[in-house]
């Protein structure tokens, strides 16, 4: 960490009431190297009144200098990590380069404040600028404060201006050679710059290419090293799936192959300060242990080799479906070619269509409509397509409505079966030349049955209709 004194500018702009210390880390900046990626760095600005009256102060603007050329300070302003100590001030961005911290009760007030003084440290500002992305050129930048401002309550606020210069200096060091800093200001307790302030990079590299950059999507099968780039630290620890409460670590770490995507964590401490730093590991086609999901879409094909499947919607898939448990589908399944599972339950439509669609299941559970365009074929077990009967015993029934399609049985009826148009259950046993005491006649929904029995003595006709499916 380095601390500029202020300069005021040299223009004909009243110079500023209150004191800027600027602060940065790295101690010594120096300009990103000239391929790869971009140096990180912090900025502090501390904020103290030296003059013995009262400073009012509504807005402080920071004009970073944004670009590529020597002159400037940061590549790029997007990702800057804003804060201000006390939190009664905010810090935004209006735009890539330009902040604005501003108190949020509109109007603050700097006391006197010595920098030998005890109270220093509660009459202070600090604004923290982290995630700079230093340029590529080294360079003297200078950054532009605008205080926005006066002493007096009754005074119109004034603009007032300040000039920091900063400078990057060569040669180019690569970050893993930078020493470990610590902050040593008294702005207050909670200061945010007391911390390990050094950039680090903590990366996954492929074993089949030593040198390469950090890997964004590994193989499955495929071991790699985890490296780093940052403060060397008294030790480190490592934290991951198989080794969740940590282990000692040095780098470059061998890491077996894995089937899925892992986040690992490391512990440096340095200076007696912890620090985390994490990297994501991208498998490439992961194994999951197990699924869950409201919808899910997969192109061109499907095949789940783990346990059961939920899905709480639907289930889209241009090719196959393959599951080696159980599939639960709360909304519709539809497949291009086959779906094939031990058991397929939904709530909603079954579809496989396509030139040979086919749907294979053990077992079939369908609350709502189940539909075949051509055949349906049951070739093992029973398969019941009826539902409850309406069961009457006695001699005769008169227009009784069908709820559904269904047929209408009757029992000791001797044919005696019909329907309002005049249909009829008729059998007749070609062999002995007598009819059967069963007769049934198929019935559309709607439809007006009746049903009558010769005088059996004590004994009772038995009709029923038998719906098919649920009424």
């Amino acid at each position: 960490m380095t601390t500029t004194p202020t300069t005021p500018i040299t223009r004909t702009e009243l110079p500023t009431l209150l004191t800027y210390t600027c602060e940065t880390t790295p101690r010594e900046l120096v300009p990103s190297d000239p391929f790869g990626e971009l140096a990180l760095a912090r900025l502090t600005l501390l904020v103290s009144n030296p003059l013995p009256d009262p400073v009012r102060c509504s807005r402080i603007t920071i004009v970073l200098p944004v670009g590529t050329i020597a002159a400037d300070l940061a590549e790029t302003g997007v990702g800057i990590v804003t804060t201000a100590t006390p939190h009664t001030w905010s810090v935004i961005a209006i735009q890539e380069d330009v902040l604005i911290a501003v108190p949020q009760s509109g109007t603050a007030e700097f006391t006197r404040s010595d920098h030998d003084r005890e109270d220093q440290t509660r009459s202070s500002l600090a604004i923290r600028l982290d995630g700079i992305k230093l340029s590529r050129k080294a360079g003297t930048a200078r950054i532009h404060v605008i205080e926005t401002g006066s002493t007096d309550p009754d005074e119109p606020d004034t603009d007032r201006h300040l000039e920091i210069k900063l400078t990057k200096s060569e040669p180019p060091r690569r970050r893993r050679d930078l020493p470990a800093e610590t902050a040593t200001t008294t702005t207050s307790d909670d200061d945010p710059t007391k911390e390990t302030t050094d950039t680090a990079n903590l990366a996954a590299r492929l074993t089949t290419a030593p040198g390469a950059p950090p890997a964004t999507l590994i193989p499955r099968k495929t071991p790699f090293f985890l490296t780093w780039q940052g403060p060397a630290g008294d030790h480190k620890i490592l934290y991951s799936r198989a080794s969740p409460g940590g282990v000692p670590i040095t780098f470059p770490h061998p890491v077996p192959a894995l089937d899925r995507d892992e986040t690992f964590l490391v512990k440096t401490t340095a200076g007696g300060v912890d620090r985390y730093d994490s990297v994501t590991v991208t498998v490439d086609k992961p194994l999951l242990p197990g699924l869950r999901a409201d919808s899910l879409l997969g192109t061109p094909a499907l095949t789940l080799t783990g346990p059961s499947a939920t899905f709480a919607n639907t289930l889209n898939v241009t090719q196959a479906v393959t599951t080696e448990q159980t599939c639960t589908v709360a909304g519709a399944a539809s497949v291009t070619t086959a779906i094939t599972t031990s058991q397929l339950t939904t709530t909603g439509a079954i579809i496989a269509s396509g030139a040979n669609p086919k749907i294979t299941a053990k077992t079939l559970t369908v609350t709502g409509t189940l539909q075949s365009d051509d055949t349906l074929d049951a070739t093992k077990g029973p398969v019941s397509i009826l539902g409850e009967p309406r069961v009457v015993n006695e001699p005769e029934i008169w227009a009784e409505s069908a709820p559904a399609d269904g047929f209408l049985v009757g029992s000791r009826s001797r044919g005696q079966v019909e329907l309002r148009d005049g249909t009829n259950g008729e059998a007749y046993d070609a062999t002995t030349g007598d009819q059967p005491t069963t007769a049934a006649l198929p019935v559309h929904r709607g439809n007006e049955y009746w049903g009558q029995a010769p005088d059996l003595g004590d004994k009772k006709a038995h009709f029923a209709f038998y719906p098919i499916g649920k009424p």
